[in-house]
């Protein structure tokens, strides 16, 4: 990019923050009268953030001592959350440190001023994500769609709710942004197979596995980048074979990025490599979910994620079709979708939609981006009709999104009452 196109860039950054800043307000103190501690202090959020708060403010003697954590051993405590979103907010949380110590603020972590900045953290890293979903589309197509394509997965889909509204401290928006990264990077590589580049899509995919360790599911999107059939997937196994030296140098990528929490690992059990989960786990291999995880009443990625089905459309055409990369994006989302719906708790408990699925949005972009591409070629009234609908489908994400109480939505019984109070003015 030249200078040009990364001033327009940072101007356009800057006007999303500001927004994004103002949205949450309004959210908060509107429509909830929430403090912005709730962003951060409970749940995962905190299981995250605390990593931060030891490293950075208190004595590391006491990381296995983390509150927001389980009991592992005599007398210590494990959390069950992995590093990378701490990671991620590194550079956030010194930020509100450093302005903290010179205002003469609170120093101790728990303050407003850092959380204050993880919610700034959200915002960015979702910006930069959808700068790089726009990319990836433009390989594909101009830039209207592009453009049109890449709003609606922040506007349609529950990206909105953990980019800018309660859900900035939760860890789904910065595995979006990190596997975007890769996926953007592992264009390039196969455009020209080069060291840089493989480091260039390696760091976020090992940074997005890091955040959430079922990430790992999107490396498919690399190893079968190009396969159609039995043939092309000949073909990459031979172009593996001749450049085994990627497969090696991407395993050195993961455990160089996996260094900090194989550390804290070590620390507290003895152990380099743990599952932190312990009692928690995958029971329902034998027997999983998929209704609960597609169609649930609570959060159904379908049932509150409309506009999945549109990618989903173009998925099934381009897999027809054997274009653009969908056998691999096939494979990585049934087998995201098995994982999830295998998980202990499928609905993923208090949750705005199905947020694991958030994850796997980003390979869903160019089905999607399909779809309007071929809406936009339609008639007039066609396109019409099939803005409204789609004009439906925000309305229905950002409403839901600003109305929704974990609170009511899981403390009584479902019913469609409660369904339609989220949906009114």
């Amino acid at each position: 990019m030249n200078r040009s196109e990364v001033s327009k860039l940072v101007k356009y950054g800057w006007f999303f923050l500001i927004a994004g800043l103002v949205i949450n307000y309004i959210y908060r103190m509107v429509f909830h009268t929430t403090p912005i501690e709730k962003i951060i202090v409970g749940s995962d959020m905190e299981g995250y953030f605390q990593y931060l708060v030891h490293f950075f403010t208190r004595d590391w003697s006491t990381f296995d001592k983390m509150r927001w954590t389980i009991g592992y051993g005599e007398g210590k405590a494990l959390s069950v959350f992995t590093c990378g979103v701490a990671i991620l907010w590194s550079p956030f949380f010194l930020m509100a440190h450093l302005i903290s110590i010179f205002f003469g603020l609170d120093t101790g972590g728990y303050a407003n001023m850092y959380y204050g900045f993880m919610l700034v953290a959200g915002i960015v890293y979702t910006y930069i994500g959808l700068v790089f979903m726009y990319k990836i589309l433009r390989e594909f197509f101009d830039h209207k769609v592009s453009l049109i394509t890449t709003a609606l997965f922040f506007l349609a889909t529950n990206v909105f709710f953990y980019s800018v509204l309660l859900g900035a401290g939760m860890a789904h928006v910065y595995s979006f942004s990190m596997i975007v990264i890769y996926i953007y990077f592992t264009h390039q590589f196969f455009k020209e197979n080069t060291k840089k580049r493989l480091i260039l899509l390696g760091v976020p995919f090992a940074l997005a596995v890091l955040i959430r360790p079922t990430n790992i599911i999107s490396g498919l999107y690399f190893f079968l980048y190009g396969v159609s059939s039995i043939d092309t997937f000949k073909e990459r196994m031979v172009f593996w074979i001749k450049n085994y030296w990627a497969i090696v140098g991407l395993f050195i990528i993961g455990v160089i990025v996996f260094i900090p929490q194989m550390a804290y690992w070590h620390f507290v059990t003895g152990k380099f490599l743990v599952y932190s989960y312990q009692e928690y786990g995958f029971p329902n291999w034998n027997s999983p979910k998929f209704g609960i995880v597609l169609f649930g009443k609570y959060n159904g990625w379908l049932t509150y994620t409309p506009i999945v089905v549109f990618g989903l459309v173009g998925l099934f055409i381009l897999l027809w079709k054997k274009q653009m990369n969908s056998l691999a994006i096939s494979l990585v989302l049934l087998i995201g979708i098995y994982v999830n719906a295998s998980w202990w708790v499928p609905t993923f408990s208090a949750a705005v939609g199905q947020r694991a699925m958030i994850d796997f949005l980003p390979v869903l972009a160019v089905p999607l981006g399909f779809v309007i591409n071929q809406i936009n070629g339609m008639s007039r009234q066609m396109k019409f009709a099939m803005g409204f609908v789609i004009l439906i489908f925000i309305f229905y994400n950002i409403q839901f999104g600003f109305r929704y109480d974990s609170w009511m939505w899981w403390g009584s019984p479902m019913s469609w009452t409660k369904f339609w109070t989220t949906l009114k003015f």
